[in-house]
């Protein structure tokens, strides 16, 4: 999930609200479990699910989805070192332009999201945010870089896409499921 401290603020806001449900995922069971106890050590109501990008979900059935997926660029001989390893730099090492587990999930986005569904995703600046915004704009999803910051030798960016006007009755055409395995969630 990549994502314990993150949710904290969006869970800590949302829990005055209606009721809501709090779900993370993440390939490596040990993040999983991090997450969990983050969560709890901050009183906080997330389920942290071991699981590969979004398989472990009905399609339309979220509000938010917000990323942060293995976005920096290694080599393929890296990017394999880190998968066989099961260690920390299978969280940041995202293969070729560092797109290798971002690619898989943006052709499912548009059936997962529910029709007022907003996508959130982190990425670095060799991700090529504009061309990530014509995928995403593909699929009927209006995107728009909403934040950057420098971070160290990182230049981040924050991508917000939700649907186009009309679009949300076509929400599943011709998205592509996702499979196999990857970081992030």
């Amino acid at each position: 999930s990549g994502l314990g401290a993150l949710l904290n603020r969006p869970s800590a806001a949302l829990s005055h609200a209606e009721p809501v449900a709090l779900l993370a995922t993440d390939i490596n069971r040990d993040a999983a479990v991090a997450t969990a106890k983050t969560a709890s050590a901050n009183a906080l109501s997330i389920d942290a699910v071991h699981s590969d990008l979004l398989s472990a979900f009905r399609g339309s059935c979220i509000d938010v989805l917000i990323f942060n997926p293995p976005y920096v660029p290694t080599s393929e001989t890296e990017l394999d070192e880190a998968a066989s390893s099961g260690g920390i730099s299978a969280s940041w090492a995202g293969g070729p332009r560092g797109r290798l587990v971002l690619d898989r999930l943006l052709p499912c986005v548009g059936r997962m999201l529910s029709a007022r569904g907003v996508f959130y995703l982190l990425g670095v600046h060799e991700n090529d945010p504009e061309e990530l915004m014509r995928a995403l704009s593909r699929i009927g999803m209006q995107a728009r870089v909403v934040a950057r910051r420098r971070a160290q030798n990182e230049r981040l960016f924050v991508i917000r896409a939700e649907r186009l006007l009309g679009e949300a009755k076509h929400a599943g055409d011709g998205a592509a499921g996702g499979g196999g395995s990857g970081g992030g969630g």
